[in-house]
């Protein structure tokens, strides 16, 4: 019975194999082969591959999206409120004229430059016909306007809002607007040389001592700061010598943080722009 199998008992034994492979079940294909097959019976790049279109962008929360890149919102309207007083001094723009208008304009601009001038108003309240009180109110009026417009760079549009509540006529509103266009540029040049000019931050020096001992106390630990600060005050260079413990250190540095902290604050920033 050792001896070698006869070709019927290959042939069943092979029989007998093809069998046992049948019973253990199909073999498991993997979902990347089965792509691959379905790519190339209909001759198409598997899903994996083709072109997708792209997504839609989806705009944040106060922006708006163009083709480079998003840019924030426009910043809200920033009016110029005016009190009665103030009006008050403008009521006799539209019986003035255009004129009128234009030549108080120039003496608002002058009266920003020089300083107060009578003769000024004296001259043009002869030359307009027009009350010389009624001239400097006036006056007075525009300037107020023209340097607050100008200092908070109101848009034209904002600007023609402001004064929208004057009641004044078309015309006479483009006029105000024409000589704010024209001259704001050069009433921030004169606000900003009438600023005061402070001191401002050149370089520290600082040092520390301790002591550590004395005549009357052998075992003593007394820290002192003493700091030397250079300031660039009316072109010239200034030092001031300040002298003081670590703990009266911390509680400046504490109040200098908190006033920082503050400084990023609304009602600031609307303070710093109007003082610019």
């Amino acid at each position: 019975m050792r001896g070698g199998l006869s070709s019927e008992g290959h042939k069943g034994l092979g029989y007998v194999t093809s069998l046992q492979r049948s019973s253990a079940g199909p073999r498991t294909v993997s979902r990347r082969s089965q792509i691959r097959q379905a790519a190339a019976s209909t001759s198409l790049p598997p899903a994996s591959l083709q072109e997708r279109p792209p997504r839609p962008l989806r705009p944040r929360a106060g922006a708006y999206w163009c083709r480079s890149a998003p840019f924030p919102a426009p910043a809200a309207a920033m009016l110029l409120v005016l009190s009665e007083a103030q009006r008050a001094d403008l009521d006799f723009l539209p019986r003035a004229g255009a004129a009128a208008v234009g030549e108080l304009g120039r003496l608002a601009v002058e009266l920003l430059r020089r300083g107060a001038a009578p003769r000024a108003c004296e001259t043009a309240s002869r030359k307009l016909n027009i009350d010389v009180d009624t001239i400097q109110h006036g006056v007075e009026g525009l300037t107020y306007l023209l340097t607050e417009s100008s200092k908070l760079m109101i848009s034209e549009t904002d600007f023609q809002d402001s004064i929208h509540v004057l009641g004044f006529s078309d015309e006479l509103n483009k006029l105000l607007l024409q000589l704010y266009l024209e001259n704001r540029k050069e009433i921030r040049s004169v606000l900003g040389e009438l600023a005061p000019k402070l001191p401002s931050y050149h370089n520290l020096e600082w040092r520390l001592d301790v002591q550590l001992a004395s005549r009357s106390l052998r075992q003593q630990i007394k820290p002192a700061v003493t700091i030397k600060l250079h300031l660039n005050e009316n072109d010239d260079q200034t030092a001031h010598v300040l002298q003081t413990d670590p703990s009266t250190l911390l509680h400046l540095i504490q109040q200098l943080e908190q006033a920082l902290g503050e400084m990023k604050t609304n009602h600031c920033r609307r303070i710093v722009r109007n003082m610019k």
